[in-house]
Parts: C-alpha cells; sequence; structure tokens
C-alpha cells in the first residue's frame, strides 16, 4: 500500500488538476490513468462519474462503493462587460469574505485557462464602512487584463465558462499540506492508495473505488454511479472540518489536524435542502474494530450546515448503508485548505481494512441484529 511519502505527489498533482463542478472531464481522465495501474476495469459513465472495480474472492460478500467526488468550488461566468471585465455567480460553497484580490484561473471554450484576478478597492480609499463590509458576490468581478469584451470573447471565453482559484501548493512544517481544492482531492489520493492495496491482496468483497461529480453542486452524481455498480453500501471519504485553530477550539467540535482519520456520525442541510446521512451503526462498527486492529485512533463528529454525496446516495435502491470519514482540514473551501500527510495516510489504511474485514455476514439493515 502507497505510503504517505508515495501520495505526496498524487495529492499535488490532484489539487492542481481544474476540476470544476460540471467541468471534472480533466480529473475523472487523470483518476482513471492512476486506476489502470491496479485494475483493468474502469469506466467513466455517462454523467462522468469515474469508476475502478476490484473483483472479491466471495460472490456472496454485500459490494461496497468507496468514494470521493471530483469536482471543486468556483466560478461560473454570467457576463462581460465592455470593459473587458467577467461578472460571476459561485459555483457550490464559495465563500465571498476571502474573494477580493485572489488570483483565479478563468477558462475558456477548448479547455484553456487564463490568469486572472477578483477585483478589490485599494484600502486608503475605502470608508470605514467598506473596510468592514463584505462584498456580495454579485459586485464582484475577475479581470483579466483584457482591454473590451470583443477581446476576451476572441480568447474563447463565454458566458458560462468555468473560473477557479488559481492553483497552490506549498509544504508547511512537518508533513502539512496547504494549497487549492485539497477538499476532495485527499480523498481521491486516498482512493489510489486503496487502490493500492486491493491490487496486492483482494477483498472478500467487491469494491468499487469512484470518483464522483456533481458533488460541490448538487450532491446527485454518487446516485447515478450507484445505479451503475449496484453497490450494497458506501464509504465517502471526506474529511470533517479541523476545530483546533484558535477562533474555533473548544467551540465547534473536537476534530483536530494531526489526530487520525475523523469519522462524521451526522451531518445535516437544512438551508432548502434539508437533507444529510446519519452514519450507519455497522459500518461504524466495522470502522472502529479496523482501527482497533490496525492502532489508527478514529474522530468522532456530528456537524450540521454540511451534507455530502451520501445524503441523496443512501435513499438509492432499497437504501445504501452509508458512511462519511476523512483527513481532517483547517479553512475548508478557502483558497489554501490544510491537511495532515499522516491522517491522509491514516484514512487509507483504516478504509482497506474495514474492506479486508467485510463478509458475507455484515448486516445491512439499519438496525443490526
Amino acid at each position: 500500500m502507497l505510503d504517505k511519502q508515495e501520495m505526496r505527489p498524487i495529492l499535488r498533482e490532484f489539487m492542481e488538476t481544474p476540476r470544476l463542478s460540471g467541468f471534472e472531464g480533466p480529473m475523472a481522465r487523470r483518476f482513471c490513468e492512476e486506476m489502470k495501474k491496479y485494475t483493468d476495469s474502469v469506466q467513466i459513465d455517462r454523467l462522468g462519474n469515474a469508476i475502478a472495480t476490484f473483483p472479491g474472492t466471495d460472490p456472496q460478500a454485500p459490494s461496497a462503493m468507496v468514494l470521493s467526488h471530483l469536482d471543486t468550488i468556483g466560478f461560473i461566468l454570467t457576463r462581460i462587460d465592455e470593459g473587458g471585465f467577467l461578472f460571476f455567480d459561485r459555483m457550490g460553497g464559495v465563500p465571498e469574505k476571502v474573494l477580493p484580490g485572489i488570483a483565479v484561473e478563468v477558462g475558456d471554450e477548448d479547455g484553456g485557462f487564463h490568469h486572472g484576478i477578483i477585483g478589490c478597492r485599494a484600502y486608503h480609499i475605502q470608508s470605514p464602512e467598506q473596510k468592514s463590509k463584505v462584498d456580495p458576490i454579485g459586485n464582484l468581478f475577475i479581470d483579466i487584463g483584457a482591454k473590451s469584451r470583443q477581446e476576451v470573447l476572441a480568447m474563447g471565453i463565454q458566458v458560462g465558462c468555468p473560473a477557479i482559484y488559481a492553483p497552490r501548493y506549498i509544504e508547511l512544517v512537518g508533513d502539512r499540506i496547504a494549497g487549492s481544492y485539497i477538499d476532495a482531492a485527499a480523498g481521491l489520493t486516498n482512493l489510489v492508495q486503496i487502490a493500492s492495496a486491493l491490487a496486492e491482496r483482494p477483498a472478500r468483497a467487491t469494491v468499487h473505488l469512484v470518483g464522483t461529480v456533481w458533488e460541490e453542486f448538487s450532491a446527485r452524481g454518487a446516485m447515478m454511479a450507484a445505479r451503475t455498480v449496484k453497490t450494497d453500501l458506501a464509504f465517502s471519504l471526506l474529511g470533517p472540518g479541523a476545530a483546533d485553530t484558535p477562533d474555533q477550539r473548544g467551540a465547534v467540535s473536537n476534530v483536530a489536524m494531526g489526530g487520525g482519520p475523523g469519522v462524521t456520525l451526522f451531518n445535516f442541510h437544512g438551508k432548502g435542502t434539508l437533507n444529510g446521512n446519519i452514519a450507519h451503526r455497522g459500518l461504524l462498527k466495522l470502522l472502529r474494530e479496523a482501527g482497533e486492529e490496525t492502532g489508527i485512533p478514529i474522530q468522532r463528529h456530528a456537524a450540521r450546515g454540511a451534507l455530502s454525496d451520501t445524503a441523496y446516495l443512501q435513499l438509492e435502491g432499497e437504501g445504501i448503508p452509508c458512511i462519511d470519514l476523512g483527513a481532517p482540514d483547517r479553512y475548508s473551501h478557502s483558497p489554501m485548505e490544510t491537511v495532515d500527510l499522516g491522517d491522509l495516510e491514516q484514512v487509507g489504511r483504516l478504509v482497506s481494512a474495514a474492506l479486508y474485514r467485510l463478509d458475507r455476514d455484515f448486516d445491512l439493515g439499519r438496525y443490526p441484529v
């Protein structure tokens, strides 16, 4: 199985690959290239989900899907003014307060990207009220240096094109990594790690490693992947936010970077969605047993205000037992997220150990006997 140093360059490449929700093609293809090193059964379904299958040794064991989303948050261009400035709306949960002055990349119709900046008013000409105000996203604009709308259009940039945070990767003290779009790049890296384990030693259960589309848009892509592979249960690799910084410590949760994988027992989003996931107790037990076997600690997490692919995935077929877990990250959805490589390595080891424990006697019901 890949260790954290072998995972480092994979994580970096995935972080730097453009993959706005709805534009995941480059990431889906790159993910499939990695999976083909470990299995011949690799496909991309009609919606764009990338699926790698590892046949199990026991046809009676329940099949498992381990997923991480391919896509990222970002922006969709909505208007180009006569001066060549680009206006946009958010794709996913973009925090407006971090946007003014940041570097972005703007996509064109041919798949290329162009440097840009989200404009901001100079500090010394802001009024006291403006200095403390967060501008709504409709007031923000991207400057790519163009002098006119015609120049922008000649570059192949149109309304409906994507824009993303400028790719960034830096190494902090120890084994901590910061940069753009660690959210999901971490989970995708874990899928490669798990693939390396399954290629060496098959599980009893058939395992589908899946990069899903649209998690940041509608959280519906995993539903279609489940219809393709007809899985019996699912692990979603999406780490909880670490709450160990001065602004959150002791107030939000007990989850800390460097403390091991975070397992989400409950999440819920009530702003129009009214959905979430309550973790399947049988899967939690499986992870706890795997943690005891491997010596990997588990951090428990419960939170409102968020959901993941599992919110809708669990409603497919007769019901799919689901659980979310991953490496805790700091500064989620900002241009500079942060993760600990030690946590990341432990996530893959923990899930692999759980997959190896999965057998025909696993109870898929909500109320195990």
